[in-house]
This record gives C-alpha cells, structure tokens and sequence, in this order.
C-alpha cells in the first residue's frame, strides 16, 4: 500500500492526473454532480498545485519570495482590473472559484503562479536562453487563456459583460506573463518539473473536451 502511494505521487504523478481530471469529465457532465464539480473546483487547483511543487527542486528564500510576489501582484491587478474594467474589459467573477478578496476569488493568483511555473517549464526544457523563454511561456500563457475563455462562464468562473473578452484582455495577459516569466529568469529560479509539464497539458486536454462539447 505504501509503495502504491509513493508510486502515485512520485513517478506515476502524471497518470495520477490524468486519473484525476477524467473523473472531473464525469462530473461536469453529468447533471447530477454538475454543481458538485463547481463546487470542489477551487480545491482541485489548490490541491494539483501543492502536488506539482511538491516535485519543486530547489525550495529557498528567493523562490519563494518570486512566487510570493507574482501571487500578490497578480490578485493585485486582478483586482484593479474588476474594479475599473480599463484591464482586461468588463468582467466579473463568479462563484465557481471559491473565497474572494475585493471580488477577486483568491485562487487566481495560485492560477497566475501555475500557469508562469509549468509554462516556463516547458518552454526551459528545448532552450536554455532567457529571451526564447519568456516569450515562448508567455505565448503559452495566452494560447491556454484563450482556450480558458471559452470555458470559464459554463464553469461559473468569470463572465464579461460583452461575453467575448476583448483584444485589451489578452494585451493585459501577454504582458503580465512577460514580467513574471522574466522575474522566474532574472532571478534563475529552477522550473524543471516533469509533474508541472504534464499537468499543464492535461488541464488544456480537459478544457478542449468541454470546449468541444458545448459547442456541439
């Protein structure tokens, strides 16, 4: 039993993730458990995010101050974003992530962090030049938002006023990916993370079905 457990949350994370977000499919779509899946969403990324840094090679102050510091400022602008609209467009949060500060649900900025570490992660990978890597993770960071956009009203995430976010929304993104995605670098912060890699393609794996599926 031990060594099953150690399996699951060591070398067979990544299908431990895959186990996972499968039956998060089955709760989504079946109508009986539908608010259930809304209802533990926030915990899941809590809980997949504590699993991917758990494989973090090099905890230290300095890391933890980085990744401190794009959780703040993330929640920050996130903040001003809902309250003026001038960021991202006219948008609101709903109830499908959890515990809010000023209207922003406190697990966005764990979602800012996951995104710039597992996005880095793959980027760092293929080249080890600073340049390539912000801009490849930061290119990442918008292809998953747009995706995440698709799905994040039918998951009670967020909602714009126009529906479509506007082409601001995604400036926004890019830039903000660009600043934290230069901080991991500048201050050499070490994203090599198989568990963090697999895990941002399973979750865009999961995004794409239910993308698939309210459209037809």
């Amino acid at each position: 039993m031990n060594r099953t457990i150690k399996y699951l949350v060591n070398d067979g994370l990544p299908k431990t993730f895959i186990v996972f977000y499968c039956v998060g499919l089955v709760l989504y779509f079946t109508p009986l458990t539908h608010n259930l899946f809304k209802l533990i969403t926030p915990y899941t990324l809590v809980l997949v995010t504590a699993a991917i840094f758990s494989h973090h090679k090099e905890w230290n102050t300095k890391t933890i101050v980085v990744l401190a510091s794009i959780f703040i400022l993330s929640i920050i602008v996130e903040i001003i974003g809902v309250t003026t609209g001038k960021l991202f467009g006219e948008y609101a949060y709903g109830k499908g992530l959890g515990l809010k500060i000023a209207d922003v649900p406190v697990v966005i900025g764990l979602n800012w962090v996951f995104l710039v570490y597992t996005s880095n992660s793959i980027i760092s990978k293929y080249t080890s030049k600073n340049i390539p890597i912000i801009i490849g993770a930061a290119s990442l960071m918008i292809l998953y938002d747009i995706l995440l956009e698709k799905v994040a009203p039918s998951m009670d995430m967020w909602q714009f006023s126009k529906n479509e976010p506007p082409i601001s929304n995604y400036v926004v993104w890019f830039l903000l990916a660009l600043i934290f995605n230069w901080a991991i670098q500048q201050f050499k912060i070490d994203t090599n993370n198989r568990p963090a890699r697999w895990l941002f393609f399973i979750q865009f794996g999961f995004f794409i079905i239910i993308v698939v599926h309210n459209i037809f």
